[in-house]
């Protein structure tokens, strides 16, 4: 039953955040758009924060002054490994004319859908690493 929970709170949460697109259906202003797209990167770089990095740091205690080792490590290994990705998987931007990555003859909604997937992996395997 908690892999149920585990399975179902974010995907509710991510449910329930994209609705928010039903109520905003005329074009945002560019003011609107970043203040919105800032309140979410601000959200998700307080809980790789909060929820990932103390954490980790506070696992390694044992380590002494050196404690920050492991997440400082964890933490550069998946920059690069997003980077790889980035760079590696042909995906579209939204207003985007010009597909990053590799060449590729896919159509537009599925080099979007790959950058929604670039974007999920990390997220995904935080909620399984909790489990």
């Amino acid at each position: 039953m908690n892999i149920l929970y585990g399975l179902l709170i974010p995907f509710l949460g991510t449910t329930l955040g994209a609705a928010c697109v039903f109520f905003l259906k005329k074009d945002l202003s560019a003011k609107l758009q970043k203040t919105l797209l800032g309140f979410a990167s601000g959200v998700m770089v307080a809980a790789s924060v909060w929820s990932l990095l103390i954490p980790a740091i506070e696992e390694s205690q044992s380590m002494g002054k050196f404690a920050f080792v492991p997440a400082a490590v964890g933490l550069a290994l998946g920059f690069l490994f997003l980077l790889l990705l980035d760079s590696i998987i042909p995906h579209l931007h939204v207003n985007s004319e010009k597909p990053e990555g590799v060449k590729s003859k896919l159509k537009n909604t599925t080099m979007l859908c790959l950058a929604v997937t670039l974007h999920n992996i990390p997220e995904g395997m935080t909620v399984g690493l909790h489990f």
